[in-house]
């Protein structure tokens, strides 16, 4: 299956409720069709499905499924080229009564994007909804 809107995703081993992940978007990636023609720079929304992958991933991988609910306090500070090596972190945070994630996506050491991705616990389902 060909995934035109890859990114290339690697997570780091378990560290409790912390996630780290590195990640880089490839210059041929569909992303940068025509997001800008002669400046390309990687969507606000492809590095949010980072930290989704990173989230689904890692909760997958500690015998968790969860859903995106929502996502706030997102934050922009700089572009992110094509091919740029970034890092992914997130903490998993339950003190608001929502479980959420609180990430940062950084280049060179520097916040690129911010925010928080909300999770539920996801179960069985059917064309009707959650299988109680």
């Amino acid at each position: 299956m060909s995934r035109p809107f890859r990114y290339e995703l690697s997570l780091s081993p378990d560290a409790g409720d912390r996630i780290a992940a590195s990640a880089r978007i490839p210059a041929d990636s569909a992303w940068f069709d025509g997001h800008f023609p002669d400046n390309p720079i990687v969507p606000g929304v492809a590095l949010i499905g980072l930290v989704e992958e990173a989230v689904l991933r890692s909760e997958r991988d500690r015998g968790r499924t969860v859903e995106i609910t929502g996502i706030r306090r997102v934050r922009f500070r700089f572009p992110v080229k094509p091919d740029d090596p970034i890092t992914l972190q997130a903490v998993r945070d339950v003190k608001r009564g929502t479980p959420a994630f609180v990430f940062n996506v950084c280049l060179e050491g520097e916040i690129a994007c911010s925010g928080i991705l909300s999770v539920a616990a996801a179960g069985p389902t059917d064309e009707h909804g959650p299988l109680v």
